[in-house]
């Protein structure tokens, strides 16, 4: 009975041992498949519409020059943003947005200064000029793509394009590159276009675009040119193979919305 006894105690505690390794190798597991946090230095965008009735758009473009300018001014002077443009419709549209901001955050410290402002001055306004603003759409998005400089020209006119997209963002990205982009590039090479950023939103589902694509004109002649630029360089883009095949296909890729003329009135 005895050495029946000491047989039992040293099973159990082998048993144990055995019990203990496994939790052991359990927990390492699950350690490892927690993913890591994200980085601290994710650098992305936050574009911010306004819609205000007609008669509020005076209003509007005032509180933006007082109030907007030099606050974006001044974090940029601190390193509180990476870029900043502040683009104002150029006709009235009562079916799109009037003001468009875009912020460009090098990381998530950045993000964190806007998110404080935004708290105590929503948009980066005050209380009475927003009672006379009915819509404010705040999208974080990342750019996939870009040339030139962020700010344009000394006096860029930008034409804003916003796009919804039917594919996942990874073939989405692939058309911009394929497509997009070598169309883009020909217009600069043209001498019309100074600059282009073409962004994606991060959380898409709801919002009013998918994908927004910024055309900083060489100012109004680089506008004016726009019709013939872009149908020269799509026929010189037509010996591209892997280009003609995503032209005749691009209907079932995205739609585009309604495309908007603007002017910069601030920027770095």
């Amino acid at each position: 009975m005895l050495i029946r006894a000491s047989y039992m105690r040293a099973k159990r505690s082998q048993n144990s041992g055995k019990v203990f390794l496994l939790c052991g190798a359990m927990i390492a597991a699950l350690f490892v498949a927690i993913p890591a946090r994200a980085s601290d230095n994710d650098q992305h965008s936050l574009v911010i519409s306004y819609r205000t009735a007609p008669a509020g758009r005076p209003e509007l473009l005032s509180a933006l020059r007082t109030q907007l300018v030099p606050r974006l001014q001044g974090l940029y002077a601190k390193d509180g943003l990476a870029h900043y443009r502040i683009l104002f419709s150029r006709l009235v549209d009562t079916n799109t947005w009037d003001a468009l901001v875009i912020l460009e955050f090098r990381n998530n410290a950045q993000a964190t200064r806007w998110q404080t402002i935004d708290t105590q001055t929503p948009a980066g306004l005050d209380v009475k000029s927003l009672t006379g603003i009915s819509t404010v759409e705040s999208t974080v998005s990342d750019c996939i793509g870009s040339s030139g400089p962020l700010s344009g020209t000394p006096d860029p006119v930008y034409m804003v394009i916003p796009y919804d997209y039917f594919v996942s963002p990874s073939e989405y990205v692939d058309y911009v590159h394929a497509y997009v982009e070598p169309q883009t590039n020909g217009w600069i090479k043209a001498g019309a276009l100074n600059a282009y950023q073409i962004y994606t939103a991060r959380y898409p589902a709801g919002r009013g675009w998918m994908s927004l694509l910024l055309l900083a004109y060489h100012g109004n002649n680089g506008l004016d040119q726009r019709n013939t630029v872009v149908a020269a360089t799509r026929k010189a883009l037509t010996t591209n193979a892997e280009w003609a095949a995503r032209a005749h296909g691009k209907e079932h890729i995205r739609s585009e919305k309604a495309a908007m003329i603007a002017d910069m009135i601030a920027g770095k």
